[in-house]
Protein backbone atom coordinates (compact mmCIF):
# COMPACT_ATOMS: atom_id res chain seq x y z
CA UNK A 1 0.00 0.00 0.00
CA UNK A 2 3.16 2.58 0.87
CA UNK A 3 4.18 1.81 -2.97
CA UNK A 4 1.94 3.76 -4.65
CA UNK A 5 2.27 6.80 -2.01
CA UNK A 6 6.18 6.70 -3.45
CA UNK A 7 6.05 6.34 -6.98
CA UNK A 8 3.18 9.71 -6.23
CA UNK A 9 5.70 11.57 -4.23
CA UNK A 10 8.61 11.03 -6.46
CA UNK A 11 6.25 12.08 -9.64
CA UNK A 12 5.66 15.02 -7.79
CA UNK A 13 8.91 15.35 -6.48
CA UNK A 14 9.79 15.18 -10.33
CA UNK A 15 7.30 17.52 -11.60
CA UNK A 16 8.86 20.14 -8.92
CA UNK A 17 11.88 19.79 -10.23
CA UNK A 18 10.69 19.87 -14.13
CA UNK A 19 8.69 22.79 -13.32
CA UNK A 20 11.26 25.17 -11.56
CA UNK A 21 13.77 24.47 -14.30
CA UNK A 22 11.22 25.52 -16.73
CA UNK A 23 10.50 28.41 -14.93
CA UNK A 24 14.76 29.41 -14.64
CA UNK A 25 15.01 28.55 -17.87
CA UNK A 26 12.39 30.91 -19.09
CA UNK A 27 13.80 33.46 -17.05
CA UNK A 28 16.90 33.87 -18.16
CA UNK A 29 16.27 33.10 -22.34
CA UNK A 30 13.97 35.75 -21.80
CA UNK A 31 16.37 38.27 -20.41
CA UNK A 32 18.87 37.46 -22.72
CA UNK A 33 16.44 37.73 -26.07
CA UNK A 34 14.07 40.55 -24.84
CA UNK A 35 17.13 42.88 -22.87
CA UNK A 36 20.00 41.77 -24.96
CA UNK A 37 19.00 40.27 -28.52
CA UNK A 38 16.00 42.35 -28.95
CA UNK A 39 16.89 45.53 -26.49
CA UNK A 40 16.83 47.91 -29.29
CA UNK A 41 14.31 46.83 -30.84
CA UNK A 42 11.97 46.28 -27.34
CA UNK A 43 13.18 49.61 -26.46
CA UNK A 44 11.12 51.23 -29.72
CA UNK A 45 7.83 49.59 -28.07
CA UNK A 46 7.87 51.64 -24.54
CA UNK A 47 5.85 54.32 -25.84
CA UNK A 48 3.16 51.32 -25.55
CA UNK A 49 3.70 50.13 -22.07
CA UNK A 50 2.13 51.16 -18.63
CA UNK A 51 3.49 54.05 -17.66
CA UNK A 52 3.50 51.88 -14.55
CA UNK A 53 5.23 49.05 -15.95
CA UNK A 54 7.94 48.50 -13.72
CA UNK A 55 5.60 48.14 -10.85
CA UNK A 56 3.73 45.59 -12.41
CA UNK A 57 6.85 43.29 -13.16
CA UNK A 58 5.48 40.68 -11.11
CA UNK A 59 2.65 40.00 -12.98
CA UNK A 60 4.61 38.80 -15.87
CA UNK A 61 7.03 36.77 -13.44
CA UNK A 62 3.89 35.29 -11.72
CA UNK A 63 2.26 34.38 -14.98
CA UNK A 64 5.75 32.64 -16.67
CA UNK A 65 5.71 30.23 -13.26
CA UNK A 66 2.42 29.58 -14.17
CA UNK A 67 3.36 28.58 -17.61
CA UNK A 68 6.11 26.45 -16.81
CA UNK A 69 4.30 24.86 -14.51
CA UNK A 70 1.53 24.12 -16.73
CA UNK A 71 3.77 23.35 -19.81
CA UNK A 72 4.95 20.65 -17.81
CA UNK A 73 1.81 19.61 -16.42
CA UNK A 74 0.42 19.03 -19.74
CA UNK A 75 3.47 17.43 -21.32
CA UNK A 76 3.75 14.69 -17.97
CA UNK A 77 0.11 14.12 -18.18
CA UNK A 78 -0.43 13.65 -22.27
CA UNK A 79 2.72 12.58 -23.63
CA UNK A 80 3.44 8.67 -23.19
CA UNK A 81 6.54 8.56 -24.27
CA UNK A 82 9.23 10.87 -21.95
CA UNK A 83 12.45 11.94 -23.13
CA UNK A 84 14.15 15.08 -24.98
CA UNK A 85 12.67 14.44 -28.42
CA UNK A 86 9.41 14.31 -27.48
CA UNK A 87 9.81 16.57 -25.30
CA UNK A 88 11.60 19.13 -27.93
CA UNK A 89 8.16 18.02 -30.67
CA UNK A 90 5.69 18.93 -27.85
CA UNK A 91 7.54 22.34 -26.94
CA UNK A 92 7.80 23.20 -30.87
CA UNK A 93 4.21 22.74 -30.77
CA UNK A 94 3.40 24.66 -27.98
CA UNK A 95 5.39 27.53 -29.22
CA UNK A 96 3.44 27.10 -32.45
CA UNK A 97 0.05 27.04 -30.77
CA UNK A 98 1.68 30.65 -28.55
CA UNK A 99 3.02 32.27 -31.32
CA UNK A 100 -0.07 32.70 -33.34
CA UNK A 101 -2.24 32.59 -30.25
CA UNK A 102 -0.06 35.41 -28.78
CA UNK A 103 2.06 37.45 -30.76
CA UNK A 104 0.29 37.39 -34.40
CA UNK A 105 -2.93 38.48 -32.33
CA UNK A 106 -0.42 41.45 -30.33
CA UNK A 107 0.59 42.40 -34.63
CA UNK A 108 -2.71 42.53 -35.07
CA UNK A 109 -4.18 44.52 -32.20
CA UNK A 110 -1.10 47.01 -31.53
CA UNK A 111 0.68 49.01 -34.07
CA UNK A 112 3.93 46.89 -34.06
CA UNK A 113 6.23 46.56 -36.59
CA UNK A 114 5.68 42.96 -37.65
CA UNK A 115 9.63 42.07 -37.82
CA UNK A 116 9.29 42.35 -34.38
CA UNK A 117 6.43 40.32 -33.63
CA UNK A 118 8.07 38.00 -36.34
CA UNK A 119 10.99 38.02 -33.93
CA UNK A 120 9.18 37.52 -30.94
CA UNK A 121 7.00 34.49 -32.56
CA UNK A 122 10.68 32.65 -33.46
CA UNK A 123 12.23 33.57 -30.32
CA UNK A 124 8.77 31.97 -28.24
CA UNK A 125 8.90 28.59 -30.37
CA UNK A 126 12.65 28.28 -30.15
CA UNK A 127 12.12 28.79 -25.97
CA UNK A 128 9.58 26.39 -25.62
CA UNK A 129 11.43 23.85 -27.78
CA UNK A 130 14.28 24.17 -25.79
CA UNK A 131 11.90 24.27 -22.54
CA UNK A 132 10.77 20.80 -23.74
CA UNK A 133 13.91 18.98 -24.34
CA UNK A 134 14.48 20.59 -20.49
CA UNK A 135 11.55 18.98 -19.40
CA UNK A 136 11.72 15.72 -21.21
CA UNK A 137 15.32 15.42 -19.74
CA UNK A 138 13.91 15.34 -16.43
CA UNK A 139 10.70 13.53 -17.17
CA UNK A 140 12.14 10.68 -19.11
CA UNK A 141 10.77 7.42 -18.82
CA UNK A 142 13.18 5.02 -16.98
CA UNK A 143 14.23 2.37 -18.82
Amino acid sequence: MLQPARRRSGKTAGLFIAGSAAFIFSVLYNGLVHLVVLGSANRQMEPLRRADFSSKIWISLAGTLAVSFLFTGIYVLFSREKNVRTGAFFGLLFGLAAAVLVDLNQYVIYPLPFALAAAWSFFGVIEFTLLGAIVGSIMRNKA
